[in-house]
């Protein structure tokens, strides 16, 4: 198996905490309560900006044309595609756009972020990419599950649409060239590089998680809920 396929392997255990997650299993049952929904809606709006930043680090690193081009075809997908999606939902929830532009990050919204900018300003090409690959991985991994374990009452499921965009070839060919490129980033690395490399996407699959559990709880801080 491949170093950037291999790297599902070592998050394993939190991989498959998040898919199990109650979050994720409502969103698949239709039964996530709606607030739950909202809030992490507005979080991830505020997060997507934060990610988008990430990439437009990435391209500052980058010299290759193929890659300038990856990293631009991301940009857009997350800021018009995934968006597109968000808006849908919160006209339906009845967000206003004070509301949007008011929104603040939580605590763990902001550790989520900060990581991967922090990573993304000190790091190279390579880690960088490690730093956002989870966020896109999971949310296909996961998509796609839940598409196939409740596909009977998927039809009246009012996350339908969610669940859709994340499971579908659009969404996966968006970042499948990921794979070969962390692969080529990393062929003269070290050892320790490439466990350097191993633990930044394990914090993020980390912080995955812990986005859908701050979501579920809708906590601000650690001891705020809101």
């Amino acid at each position: 198996m491949s170093f950037s396929k291999n790297l599902k392997n070592k998050a394993k255990k939190v991989w498959e905490d998040g898919y199990n997650h109650p979050f994720v299993q409502e969103l698949g049952k239709g039964t996530l309560d709606k607030e739950k929904f909202k809030f992490y809606l507005l979080q991830d709006y505020v997060y997507l900006l934060e990610y988008s930043k990430v990439f437009a680090a990435a391209m500052i690193k980058s010299e290759d044309e193929e890659m300038l081009a990856r990293l631009s075809s991301i940009l857009h997908s997350t800021l018009v595609d995934e968006m597109q999606v968000h808006r849908k939902y919160m006209q339906e929830f009845g967000i206003t756009k004070e509301e949007v532009e008011n929104v603040k990050a939580s605590l763990f919204n902001r550790a989520y972020t900060a990581n991967m900018l922090a990573v993304a300003q000190k790091g190279d090409l390579v880690e960088t990419l490690a730093t956002v690959f989870p966020c896109a991985w999971t949310y296909s991994n996961y998509g796609k599950r839940l598409k196939e374990q409740y596909k009977d009452i998927l039809e009246n499921n009012f996350y339908k649409s969610w669940i859709d965009m994340y499971s579908g070839e659009a969404f996966e060919q968006s970042f499948e060239w990921f794979f070969d490129a962390v692969d080529k980033l990393v062929e003269n690395k070290s050892q320790e590089e490439k466990e350097k490399i191993e633990d930044i996407f394990i914090s993020s699959v980390e912080f995955e998680y812990m986005f859908w559990d701050m979501a579920y709880k809708k906590e601000m801080s650690y001891n705020l809920s809101k």
